[in-house]
């Protein structure tokens, strides 16, 4: 099993520093280690999500198009229900809804090593719904539709909900900012 585990410092800062193994959408091996030198968005979905999913990856979409550049942005989402979420689902999902793209990856693995993880190093967790829970047969989890912002260093800059206002102008003004410190950095 990938471990993960996070550096800190004084400030609280929160890096990725470990990785695991996961599937795209293409059936290619793929970890997140591969994204440094991008700044990227991290999200949850699952392809049978009656509701916010599909919305979340709206509001991804239009972050993209207003970066307009693949080399400084990449998109991640990754799969809630790996167990079902192999990648010709996660195909049919991106193309249903007109997300395939190079610059973004919707990515499936083993599902414990994959939901650990996700909760572990960027804080994105879900809880499956028992029969009573659900609205249908398709409403499967409770999850809070957050994006989590990764600079190029790998650093996790914070976490956003896509669908309040003012946390989606902050994810807006700061995915802009990391954008443009690491074309400073890069001297661009």
């Amino acid at each position: 099993m990938d471990q993960v585990k996070l550096r800190s410092n004084d400030n609280s800062e929160r890096f990725v520093t470990r990785d695991i193994s996961t599937t795209d959408a293409d059936g290619v091996s793929r970890n997140f280690f591969e994204l440094k030198g991008k700044v990227w968005l991290i999200s949850h979905v699952f392809t049978r999500c009656p509701g916010q999913c599909a919305g979340v990856c709206a509001v991804l979409n239009e972050l993209r198009d207003d970066v307009n550049d693949e080399d400084l942005l990449h998109l991640v989402s990754v799969t809630l229900d790996p167990s079902h979420d192999e990648p010709t689902h996660l195909k049919a999902f991106s193309e249903k809804h007109g997300l395939v793209s190079k610059d973004w990856w919707f990515l499936t693995g083993d599902p414990d090593q994959l939901n650990n993880y996700m909760m572990e190093v960027f804080s994105l967790s879900a809880q499956e719904k028992n029969e009573e829970q659900r609205s249908g047969p398709d409403d499967l989890f409770a999850h809070r539709p957050m994006v989590a912002l990764i600079d190029h260093d790998l650093k996790i800059r914070g976490w956003y909900d896509p669908f309040d206002e003012r946390s989606n102008k902050s994810l807006r003004k700061n995915l802009f900012s990391v954008i443009n410190d690491m074309k400073s950095s890069k001297g661009s």
